[in-house]
């Protein structure tokens, strides 16, 4: 593989194994977690191969896919749970499966989501008493910070959110914890990591919670989690840092490969359904879905 400095590539990216050297991440370019490059495919006798090509700080979302031939250009994004087949040209966001165009970003968007660190040599230690103000304050639900570190891409500094060691420490846990099917023995082992779980909750195979501020989730009691329920508490763009507590109320049920987004509140009794993405407040007793997540029907 051919990768820039800078490059942020978190956990679960699975690389076309066959042709990686088909594959060319731009120097500053962030790839979310859980998401694939492919760069051949077999039709009937043909094989087919193309490029997977990330500009310098492009961003791919997590879950997302890109096929062989594909592009993302400069100032551009791919969605979550999203199938690249072909080329964002520059200045996009696109999404869906496959994806197509979901809006243009004017100047000002642009700037806001790539323009580069000014290197404030305050911004650590800003960055530091921010942070140890939201730990603190517990009403505090969402917290934002724009970058201005020394590295090309906010996502650069991950080992800055807590300790290395408790991070490698809850993530290990929950890396193992997504082989095991619901238990009594998995919920202690998530608690071990941070997670904040009730009664009665009920927690499937291949759920991710987040490695990083896995103290900032609350699953209360009755809760349904389907198998590969993806639970995020930090966010990272080439320009932002987001950290956020999630919080899913009493018999909430997320149906299997549902996505929530780090500063989600998800109301009693509700239901997230399959591949959606929620975020923000979702009111109780009723039924969201769609990425992003949108009102259904009451319950």
């Amino acid at each position: 593989m051919k990768v820039g400095y800078d490059a942020c590539i978190p956990h679960d990216i699975t690389f076309d194994p066959y042709f990686p050297e088909l594959i060319f991440v731009g120097k500053g370019a962030l790839i979310g977690g859980d998401s694939t490059l492919f760069t051949h495919k077999i039709e009937g006798s043909k094989l087919i191969i193309g490029k997977n090509i990330l500009d310098e700080r492009t961003m791919m979302a997590g879950l997302a896919e890109m096929m062989h031939g594909s592009k993302i250009s400069k100032h551009s994004m791919l969605n979550l749970y999203s199938t690249l087949e072909g080329t964002i040209p520059e200045g996009e966001l696109w999404g869906g499966k496959p994806a197509k165009l979901m809006t243009k970003f004017d100047a000002a968007t642009i700037e806001k989501f790539f323009a580069y660190s000014k290197n404030d040599p305050d911004y650590y230690k800003n960055f530091k008493e921010k942070l140890k103000a939201f730990w603190k304050d517990p009403s505090q639900n969402y917290l934002k910070i724009y970058y201005d570190g020394n590295r090309l891409t906010a996502g650069d500094d991950w080992w800055r959110a807590r300790s290395v060691f408790v991070i490698f420490w809850s993530g290990g846990l929950i890396e193992f914890c997504r082989l095991l099917p619901h238990s009594w023995f998995k919920t202690i082992l998530l608690k071990l990591a941070g997670v904040k779980i009730g009664k009665n909750v009920y927690i499937g195979k291949g759920c991710i919670f987040d490695h990083l501020m896995t103290n900032t989730i609350i699953l209360e009691d009755n809760v349904k989690l389907e198998d590969y329920v993806y639970i995020d508490g930090h966010e990272y763009t080439a320009t932002q840092t987001v950290f956020g507590r999630v919080t899913v109320k009493k018999g909430a049920h997320l149906k299997h490969h549902a996505f929530v987004r780090t500063g989600t509140t998800i109301g009693e009794n509700s239901v997230i359904e399959s591949y959606s993405m929620a975020q923000r407040e979702i009111p109780a007793n009723e039924v969201w879905g769609g990425v992003p997540a949108k009102f259904v029907r009451k319950i």
